[in-house]
């Protein structure tokens, strides 16, 4: 105790020195703790499942046909629950949106069909009644559903009598049986209900091999792993050839496997290599600030000299001097990342301003336990590694130096000037690396930004509608619907086009299949293609503004009794027919059939479906809406008005048609493409920010080192300047003295960033990790800000009058 108070009086003698080390330390602690919260929920974080390591995704594979993985289909879920050793427990589910009616209007939610074993599974009993039985899986069982803690609050209130009440959910109704824990979700924390996955016996037939609209997840046993579980798949799928052997060239064809990946793995895969760079970036701006700190510290020691030498002479060890300086070093820390919370929880508002809320698990970033945790390890270890450094450099004095250096000033001690100066060039380091790799992305996020989508963003406004199956069953009544609210949307106005698709660029979700070409010959070995499927009404084309390339677009003579006609995109055409007019060619789906002929008819650009950096390596088929017409359907309305005012229109617009169908996931186009940029918009910014904070703690670096320089140096530049020195000399030799440590500090870091530079290569969008260009903009604008760090100290230095240098020396 008695070191810490005589810590607390010694940084209370100087404000200066406290307030600058206090605040250069919470600003690097928080910034440290505020990414650490995102990358604990993200990456580190339990899911809220009992031993939640052992549960895995199954996922169907086919490497063959360029699609790493699909759904699951029933038959596939079945063989592996009763074939797969790896397996102690799983389920099956499939997404399902809802119309959930009362007395107002209809709100859509998102629901899960699952099998009853999805919760035995997670192993998590519901709060409130019970789960759905086996038996309540079955066909013509009574219709129940579970509910979500948040459903159940907002909708009913939390009443405990809920249970055994009757919901309505897209015209059927529903028991409602239990409600799941607060902290429970599955898969996404906005699936607001869980309903039996029935399966129908011609489910579990050979003809549902292929319909892989389902996912799969299970939990492992305990001696269980996901590379097991894999060879598992691949084991059963050759059990499978050998009594199915018609199946055995589209198998070989497609390299068709099951492939299985940890829950956690299956989740945050796309952005764990950024997250953990952004860690890394902004350990290195808290070492750049440590570092500062251990320079002030450095020179507060010289400044305490006599004090300690004082000390010592009076008997005071070598070993207390360095705890008492260690009791201040620390003591500095801990109050740095006291306030370092505080600055964490400021950046976390920022950081959800930056869309962090929408990165996988993202829902879940707070400052918990752990955080807290992590900033007392980073207040603690920075505190004694950068802390003990200058305390045994000051413990070192001799009495009588020290007393002989009191009357006037001295030059430090060579070993103190090699670490100030170690610890310049290591910022300086480390400042480069962080610039270049700011530079970098920035660049590959410009080049992104700059890529066409294949189709004009602006003024477009989309809408999501889903059709029940039990009020529209015929194909009929949904190209009923669908013509009826286009037809009404067309005439609101400011509307200019209007039309609908089953799948929008740049939404959540995707549908492919298998076709085949009349005419195509396949080698052996070679697989059938495989492309994504899409069905557009007349109007869409011309809406999105996707360029029509050949032949013709969609319209109203392409109805359910015309002839079957399909448009491809221009990635088909040239791979199937290279500079050749597909049109009039025939595609088919299942057997060559007359009736599953389908004529092409038009040839349109290619379109980006899940992002600005999809290289469009799989083809698209476009069919007639009234030809296909599928439940789930996205209104696109090209608007001369601004597109967000519409929105209450094109709701009222759609319950004029049905006053219990309302529409959701209500976006504009460049919306949809701004957001799907986030994962690499938000740490981008985040490590521009660090990489700025790391250069202006260098360059307060270099200045440190150089204003000490010349305090130290005074009686010296007094004399050279009586000599005949001029001012210019003076100012290039304080000059030259800083840039050599500027160079010192650009080369390690070119080197250290060149040896690490191969890390980011899968982080960036069409430029080299390399990039020379970015490199030299990294060193252009790390070199100005360190040449202005060198000049103010400089001018100063040159500024000596040496006459009052010498008097005053």
């Amino acid at each position: 105790m008695s070191n810490l108070r005589l810590a607390l009086r010694s940084l209370s003698k100087s404000p200066g020195f406290t307030l600058v080390a206090v605040l250069t330390l919470a600003l690097c602690i928080g910034a440290n703790s505020a990414i650490f919260s995102v990358v604990n929920a993200v990456l580190l974080k339990p899911f809220p499942y009992p031993e939640s390591d052992r549960l895995a995704y199954v996922n169907n594979s086919y490497p063959g046909i360029n699609l790493a993985k699909a759904g699951v289909s029933i038959p596939d879920y079945f063989d592996r629950m009763e074939r797969a050793p790896s397996i102690e427990d799983g389920a099956i589910f499939s997404w399902q949106n809802y119309n959930l009616s009362n007395e107002s209007q209809p709100v859509r939610t998102l629901g899960i069909q699952t099998s009853a074993s999805l919760f035995s599974t997670l192993r998590v009993p519901p709060a409130l009644g019970r789960v759905f039985t086996p038996e309540e899986t079955e066909p013509g069982a009574a219709s129940v559903v579970v509910l979500s803690h948040e459903l159940w609050r907002d909708w009913f209130g939390a009443r405990e009598t809920v249970l055994g009440e009757t919901i309505t959910l897209s015209g059927v109704p529903y028991e409602v049986i239990g409600v799941m824990p607060e902290s429970f979700y599955f898969p996404q924390p906005w699936v607001k209900l869980w309903v039996p996955f029935v399966v129908h016996p011609a489910q579990r037939t050979i003809a549902e091999r292929g319909n892989e609209y389902s996912e799969m997840i299970v939990r492992l046993k305990p001696d269980a792993t996901v590379a097991g579980l894999s060879a598992d798949c691949a084991t059963i799928v050759a059990q499978n050839i050998e009594h199915y052997p018609e199946f055995r060239p589209f198998v070989e064809s497609s390299g068709f496997t099951g492939v299985a990946s940890s829950l956690l793995d299956e989740t945050v895969a796309e952005v764990r290599p950024m997250l953990w760079l952004l860690q890394a970036g902004v350990i290195a701006a808290l070492l750049i600030g440590c570092a500062n700190v251990a320079n002030l510290l450095l020179t507060r020691a010289v400044a305490r000299e006599r004090e300690l030498a004082i000390r010592s002479a009076l008997g005071a060890t070598r070993g207390g001097i360095i705890r008492q300086l260690l009791t201040e070093s620390l003591l500095l820390f801990a109050i740095g990342g006291g306030l370092g919370l505080l600055v964490a929880l400021w950046g976390l508002s920022g950081m959800q301003a930056l869309g962090i809320a929408n990165l996988p698990r993202g829902h879940s970033v707070e400052l918990n336990q752990s955080v807290f945790l992590f900033t007392l390890g980073c207040a603690g270890l920075t505190g004694v590694g950068f802390g003990l450094l200058p305390a045994l450099q000051a413990s070192r004095p001799q009495a009588g130096d020290a007393f002989r250096a009191a009357g006037g000033r001295t030059t430090a001690g060579r070993r103190q000037r090699v670490l100030r100066n170690t610890l310049v060039v290591t910022e300086i380091a480390l400042s480069l690396m962080l610039v270049t790799t700011a530079v970098l992305l920035t660049r590959s996020f410009w080049h992104l930004q700059h890529q066409s989508p294949g189709f004009e963003s602006s003024s477009v406004l989309t809408a999501r509608l889903f059709l029940p199956e039990q009020v529209y069953p015929d194909a009929t009544d949904r190209v009923t619907l669908s013509n009826r609210v286009l037809d009404d949307l067309r005439n609101l106005p400011g509307v200019e086009r209007a039309g609908l698709t089953s799948t929008i660029p740049f939404g959540v979700d995707n549908s492919q299949g298998t076709y085949h070409i009349e005419g195509l010959e396949l080698s052996e070995g070679q697989a059938s293609p495989h492309g994504q499927m899409r069905s557009v009404s007349p109007g869409y084309f011309e809406t999105m503004q996707i360029p029509l390339q050949q032949g013709r677009l969609f319209n109203q003579h392409d109805h359910a009794d015309a002839e079957n006609v399909v448009i491809i995109d221009r990635v088909l055409a040239e791979r199937y027919w290279p500079g050749e007019n597909p049109v009039g060619r025939r595609l088919y789906r299942g057997d060559p059939a007359p009736e599953n002929m389908l004529t092409i008819v038009g040839v349109v650009a290619a379109v980006k479906h899940s992002g600005l950096d999809d290289p469009v390596r799989k083809e698209t088929v476009y069919f007639p809406y009234a030809q296909r017409p599928l439940r789930g359907m996205t209104l696109t309305l090209r608007t001369s008005l601004p597109p967000e005012s519409l929105i209450d229109d094109v709701r009222a617009s759609v319950l004029r048609s049905d006053a219990n169908l309302p529409i959701y996931n209500v976006r504009t186009m460049a919306g949809r493409i701004e957001e799907s940029l986030i994962n690499r918009r938000a740490p981008m910014l985040l490590l521009a920010m660090f990489s700025g904070m790391a250069v202006l703690l260098a360059a307060l670096g270099i200045y440190g080192v150089l204003a000490f320089s010349v305090g130290q140096r005074t009686k010296e530049i007094g004399i050279r300047m009586a000599l005949g020195a001029l001012a210019r000399n003076v100012l290039m030799l304080i000059v030259g003295q800083g840039l050599r440590l500027v160079v010192y500090g650009m080369l390690l870091g070119t080197a250290g960033y060149l040896a690490l530079s191969h890390l980011l290569r899968h982080l960036l969008f069409e430029i080299a990790p390399t990039d020379p260009w970015a490199i030299a903009a990294a060193i252009g604008v790390l070199g100005t800000v360190a040449l202005l760090a060198c000049l103010l100290p400089a001018q100063r230095a040159a500024r000596v009058s040496p006459i009052e240098a010498l008097r005053d020396e």
